[in-house]
């Protein structure tokens, strides 16, 4: 199934949701939806479904169900960022307002934009941002197909960015030196132990960056040296948590956003996926395992 197809689909109300919740399930119902629950779905059956995750502990049950399950499933990851029904509500207001078809020819052509660079790119903005990017040899991307096939399950950020990342190791795919300034930053991650243990200074920064009016960092050699925000080196919250397990503040993604439509509404105090995928650049530290991925975005340094 195209993404086309599939998401004319999801529009029209022609695809069931899977809902982990009473409170979604009444919501999805609410929209028009049919819905099912996680327990009662038969992901053996060859069928198309968006999923909603609120809980981790759904989260953990699909990815056990990875080599069995004959569904084609997309789903909103929420619950890594920001479960709570409102947050729901608003990414699942982007997904039904924005323009898919512009945003897929955008990425496509930022997927052939970085499989014909040499091996360094330079991206600037009038803000003063200015990064050097070095590519390796054998880089790795997100999915980049259009083709949806059953047994597999997508992310729906997937289908908003074009995204180079360091999964094998520190600078395995690009390494990234400059200043970039950014509008607003998104944190996830993958167990609720991690979110947990950081919460304290991922709420700090949280707040930061929404009250801040200017904000950047500086980048050396694939990592993070500086987070200035309104002309104070907050850093530090940085190094309070727990990077150390994973790969320190070393970038493990640069991508850029397709979605042109989201400019007009989005909402940078919402901790929803949708967001990373607007019209610009962002560049992300941690695996969102042992330490917080967070991505700094910035929808004024574009590449194309």
């Amino acid at each position: 199934m195209h993404i086309l197809e599939f998401y004319q689909a999801f529009l029209q109300r022609q695809m069931p949701i899977i809902v982990d919740s009473n409170e979604i399930h009444t919501y999805s119902q609410e929209q028009g939806y049919k819905t099912i629950f996680f327990d009662d779905y038969d992901f053996k059956s060859k069928q198309t479904a968006f999923l909603i995750f609120s809980d981790y502990s759904y989260y953990y049950k699909l990815k056990q169900l990875w080599h069995d399950s004959q569904s084609t499933i997309v789903h909103l990851p929420a619950v890594k960022f920001d479960g709570s029904l409102p947050v729901i509500e608003y990414s699942f207001n982007q997904l039904l307002s924005g323009d898919i078809e512009q945003a897929l020819a955008i990425r496509d052509i930022l997927y052939d934009k970085i499989a014909e660079s040499e091996s360094e790119l330079y991206l600037s903005d009038s803000r003063g941002s200015k990064l050097k990017c070095s590519l390796g040899e054998n880089i790795e991307i997100a999915n980049a197909d259009v083709e949806l096939e059953s047994g597999w399950f997508y992310s729906v950020a997937e289908f908003w960015e074009s995204s180079v990342v360091n999964t094998k190791a520190n600078k395995s795919s690009f390494s990234v030196d400059g200043t970039f300034y950014f509008d607003g930053i998104l944190t996830q991650t993958t167990t609720q132990e991690t979110k947990d243990y950081n919460c304290q200074p991922l709420q700090y920064i949280t707040d930061r960056v929404k009250l801040s009016q200017e904000k950047y960092l500086e980048i050396e050699d694939n990592a993070i040296t500086h987070l200035i925000i309104d002309g104070q080196d907050e850093t530090a919250a940085l190094l309070d948590m727990t990077y150390n397990l994973e790969r320190g503040l070393n970038l493990t993604e640069i991508a850029f956003g397709a979605n042109k439509k989201i400019e007009e509404t989005i909402d940078w105090s919402i901790n929803s996926v949708v967001n990373e995928g607007i019209y610009g650049t962002h560049v992300g530290i941690g695996m969102a395992q042992k330490a917080p991925h967070i991505d700094f975005i910035s929808q004024a340094l574009k590449w194309v």
